[in-house]
């Protein structure tokens, strides 16, 4: 009897457990729903309209919204200034923390912050949504300036244009003098990439190092007329389609400098990351980047990446989550070197 009691009792829990389970899901769902509904989630870029931020946010943030529950509307606010700082300063600081703001911030905001400090965010508290697609650096040098490889510059200077030392068109270019030993300088100071583009056209600097897929979606007619050579290219690995320009990691002298262009080319991982504040509620937070994930999947997405030449190379919020925690948690020795490469 005891027996048939406990198995009742247990049948009743479980069904009780279910019920909850089953009402407390949609009413999740529909908490979700009841909050983006009539409103607008805002995209702030950390750059000028024009660029790599705005093709890559305009495009995604259009699309994502169809995807959340309560069909927002969208909208994008450009930040630029002080390298990305500007705009990471405040999405940690001042922007609401209710998931009606996302960010398309510096990718070297993680690195900057472990080299730097003195930064008013941490990268890893906020909450990544997902990546669009890596942003693999490649050095170029504009066609006059008689530098068709990284051994040229043994001999010849090239002047870089920057955004800002935060910024990887700032951090590339510089590795290539202190590190590597060649004849490189950079001027920072720059809006956006799209005035370090016609500093170039004018021959104000010389080169420029900017993500791969920047250079194919706004400058495919440069690269198609030679205008603009590759000599190199920062990251982890070779892009796919560009295997004659050499990595800078293979040109590492010794354990010591590779790990400083390890930790150097994280930002190439994190790429076209998007993230949301620290603080927005899990639900939300889990909503946005189901939403990316959908997003990343939409036909209608990605004929309209193709269109604008987007290259899309997806990353889950939570892996991209775990790159930028490894980044913020490196080694103190290789964080030193890495600064004085940097001049930091």
């Amino acid at each position: 009897v005891m027996a048939k009691r406990l198995f009742a009792r247990a049948v009743a829990g479980a069904v009780l457990f279910a019920a909850v389970t089953a009402v407390a899901a949609p009413a999740s769902a529909d908490a979700v729903a009841d909050f983006y509904k009539g409103k607008r989630v805002t995209l702030i870029a950390a750059a000028s309209a024009g660029g790599g931020y705005d093709a890559y946010g305009r495009t995604l943030g259009m699309h994502l919204v169809k995807h959340l529950p309560g069909n927002p509307s969208f909208a994008v606010q450009f930040m630029p200034g002080a390298g990305g700082l500007t705009a990471a300063n405040y999405l940690y600081n001042v922007a609401p923390r209710d998931g009606s703001v996302i960010g398309l911030i510096s990718n070297a905001a993680p690195v900057f912050q472990v080299l730097k400090g003195g930064v008013k965010y941490d990268a890893s508290k906020f909450n990544y949504i997902g990546r669009a697609g890596s942003m693999q650096y490649v050095i170029m040098v504009w066609h006059s300036q008689g530098v068709k490889s990284l051994e040229d510059m043994k001999t010849k200077e090239v002047i870089f244009g920057s955004s800002g030392k935060s910024q990887s068109n700032y951090m590339v270019p510089i590795v290539l003098k202190n590190l590597l030993g060649l004849r490189a300088r950079v001027i920072a100071g720059y809006p956006g990439t799209k005035e370090i583009s016609l500093a170039l056209e004018k021959g104000e600097v010389g080169g420029r190092a900017g993500a791969w897929s920047s250079w194919q979606t706004g400058h495919a007619h440069w690269l198609r007329d030679k205008l603009v050579i590759p000599v190199a290219q920062a990251g982890l690995e070779k892009a796919y389609d560009l295997p004659e320009a050499p990595l800078l990691l293979d040109m590492a002298k010794n354990d010591e400098d590779r790990a400083v262009l390890e930790l150097l080319a994280s930002d190439a991982a994190v790429g076209r990351g998007f993230l949301t504040m620290p603080g927005v509620p899990a639900e939300r937070v889990e909503a946005l980047r189901r939403a990316f994930d959908a997003t990343m999947k939409d036909p209608a997405f990605l004929a309209e990446a193709k269109k604008r030449r987007l290259v899309i190379e997806p990353m889950t919020g939570e892996k991209l989550q775990t790159i930028v925690n490894k980044t913020v948690a490196a080694r103190p020795a290789i964080v030193a070197r890495a600064k004085k490469v940097l001049e930091w």
